[in-house]
């Protein structure tokens, strides 16, 4: 029996939909699993007649893949992939190349890259994303660690990769942990856009009235415009999903508990520790966090607010709630390619950051036409002009335009009661970097007065300090 070309370690959804891809697109895989059970039930069913060889000997299932044998990893992040790395290198040769597909922290994919590279095996840590549907037709594939390794793997990334316009969504980010800092920011931009999109939702039903099947109305008109992206077109068909059972839209008989697996916790800390602000993103993960907390709490109706709109709400304005949207939208990619940029300097992984929405352009989940039209400003501004002041200049006038909407829009929110924390932290945000002058210099001054922290001024050079008359004696 021939070889296979690529292994694949771990058969979730994940990992058996990304084995498909592979062997659809001509390649032989073998596969293996720590459950044997899982191995058989996948080989006599989604594996059958695709050429896919299951194993259920792991000292079997790596020599039966060619040299430089090539094996994903797609098994749970954290202890789990460690696990799994060593069981593997203890049988594999110099030249070996180990992928990690999973959503692995870039600090562990950092640790990993430098402990194997001596070993001569190339480590590889690869987002992907696009879901279960994006590993099996194509996700996009945010790739970092040994050069060499992905020199190995171009050929099948850029085969089961999604494609814009015949481009592969694949790219190589750097060394270490680079793909997955790219891909845990992805997730962060994902997190506020999800919640802006919640947000326009709850406004759309407790302010205008309008029902669950109006809005996945409104929502899909949306997606037909400037607003097309694979967030806006699933928030539509969600809700306009209904139960078999009852009939009644699924979404309303879902609980208002949105769970969360980390990412956004870790693009929030990866922003503070390179001294980048990202309010939305935060904002929408403590969104998520007191979703949870409620019952904690013991405050609910304390201030529900009005249950039906007035007389002069009742006419909905949809364009409103639009241009709010595409204020969201547009200010949560600023910070996430704010956070990129600065981490591809700081962490020293060297990438552009147009480089990042070209792979975000299809098969992942913040796909959209605006991160299309981003990428086009990031290719062709000069080298040397930041990426999020060329954004920022190119959407100014649809900013100015967009936040008199946004005003109305949380005025009427917040005079209902009903929270909208993404869209308010993203027009506080906007002001914030626009203001000529902040109130930053009294922060600094009561540093000073306390801690002895001293100042700059606006008038000289060098640092001071000041005991602002006091008179402190030993």
């Amino acid at each position: 029996m021939p070889r296979s070309d690529v292994g694949v370690f771990g058969l979730g959804v994940m990992g058996e939909s990304i084995a498909l891809n592979i062997a659809r697109n001509g390649y032989g895989v073998s596969v293996y699993n720590r459950t044997p059970e899982k191995t058989r039930k996948f080989i006599s069913e989604r594996g059958a007649a695709r050429g896919i060889q299951g194993y259920y000997d792991l000292t079997e299932f790596i020599r039966s893949i060619a040299r430089p044998r090539k094996i994903i990893i797609f098994v749970k992040a954290g202890s789990p992939v460690d696990e799994v790395i060593s069981l593997l290198t203890s049988q594999l040769e110099r030249g070996d190349v180990l992928i990690d597909c999973g959503n692995s922290h870039f600090r562990d994919s950092d640790r990993r890259y430098t402990i194997l590279s001596p070993q001569g095996i190339h480590f590889l840590g690869i987002g992907v994303s696009g879901g279960e549907e994006g590993a099996l037709k194509g996700p996009s594939m945010m790739a970092g660690g040994s050069a060499e390794g992905y020199s190995e793997m171009r050929e099948i990334l850029d085969k089961i990769s999604a494609k814009y316009e015949g481009s592969p969504c694949v790219a190589y980010f750097g060394e270490g942990g680079a793909g997955h800092f790219v891909k845990i920011i992805h997730n962060g931009i994902e997190y506020s856009i999800m919640q802006s999109i919640a947000e326009a939702y709850q406004f759309l039903s407790l302010v205008y009235g309008l029902g669950t099947e109006a809005i996945g109305e409104i929502f899909d008109e949306f997606n037909r415009g400037e607003l097309s992206s694979f967030l806006m077109e699933a928030a539509s068909r969600v809700l306009l999903f209904k139960d078999e059972e009852t009939g009644t839209p699924l979404v309303e008989l879902i609980l208002d508990e949105a769970e969360q697996k980390g990412t956004g916790l870790w693009t929030s800390q990866a922003a503070m520790e390179l001294g980048v602000p990202a309010p939305s993103i935060e904002e929408a993960v403590i969104a998520r966090l007191i979703s949870t907390r409620r019952k904690i709490y013991s405050v609910t109706g304390l201030l529900n607010g009005k249950n039906y709109p007035t007389a002069s709400e009742k006419e909905a304005n949809i364009e409103l709630v639009r241009d709010t949207l595409k204020l969201c939208f547009v200010t949560s990619y600023i910070q996430g390619l704010d956070i990129l940029h600065e981490g591809s300097s700081t962490l020293r992984y060297g990438f552009d950051v147009a480089e990042a929405a070209k792979v975000w352009r299809a098969g992942c989940i913040i796909r959209s036409r605006i991160i299309h039209e981003i990428y086009l400003i990031l290719r062709d501004r000069n080298p040397s002009a930041s990426p999020v002041n060329e954004v920022l200049k190119h959407y100014s006038e649809n900013i100015k335009t967009n936040i008199s909407s946004t005003i109305k829009y949380i005025q009427l929110s917040l005079s209902n009661m009903i929270p909208v924390p993404v869209t308010c932290s993203i027009l506080n945000y906007l002001y914030s970097i626009t203001r000529k002058r902040l109130p930053a210099n009294l922060i600094q001054a009561l540093r000073d007065y306390f801690g002895a922290h001293t100042f700059r001024r606006i008038d000289k050079e060098g640092q001071f300090h000041s005991n602002w008359g006091r008179i402190i004696s030993d």
